[in-house]
């Protein structure tokens, strides 16, 4: 059976905007904010202008800095260690049909939490959409996508069960 990734730990935000990007935006900016200050900010000689165009000047040659030091120097090796995880001894594979589907809010946690659980040849998976939910579209629960008798393949942590990589059957 051909499956397609649905949601996998490498589509977490923490691993789509990079810290060199980051730099690079402020360095930008940082570069208009000089060229505007440097072209319309009136001299009224009491050096307001001058400490201005020192101080975004040191921004920017701080972000450049760091943009080409995060960039060409320092290789950032998280998609290596994902992918290592994924095919790690401390992950399993399971796959089946999503059974004994539910969703529910426990009176017991605070706000509009939602949980949602369901079970793939008796082996239990459960999450809610608390603290980061919406940030990504598999953690935002009452989606639709998981329902009884869809066909998945979960990768996910031996010890708690924890969902690494969801894949859908095509």
């Amino acid at each position: 059976m051909d499956y397609y990734t649905y949601w996998s730990i490498s589509d977490l935000p923490t691993n789509s905007i990079k810290s060199f990007e980051v730099f690079f935006w402020i360095g930008i900016i940082s570069l208009l904010v000089w060229i505007i200050t440097k072209k319309y900010k009136k001299n009224n000689g009491d050096y307001e202008k001058s400490i201005l165009l020192w101080l975004i000047g040191l921004i920017f040659l701080f972000s450049t800095v760091m943009f080409f030091y995060l960039k060409f120097w320092n290789i950032d090796h998280s998609e290596e260690r994902v992918q290592r995880l994924l095919h790690s001894s401390y992950v399993e594979k399971v796959e089946g049909k999503i059974s004994d589907f539910k969703s529910f809010n426990p009176a017991s946690r605070r706000g509009q939490v939602t949980v949602e659980s369901f079970m793939i040849d008796s082996i239990n998976f459960e999450y809610d959409d608390a603290m980061l939910g919406r940030f990504n579209r598999f953690s935002k629960t009452k989606n639709g996508v998981f329902k009884n008798g869809l066909n998945v393949r979960i990768t996910f942590g031996k010890m708690n069960h924890e969902i690494l990589k969801v894949e859908i059957a095509e």
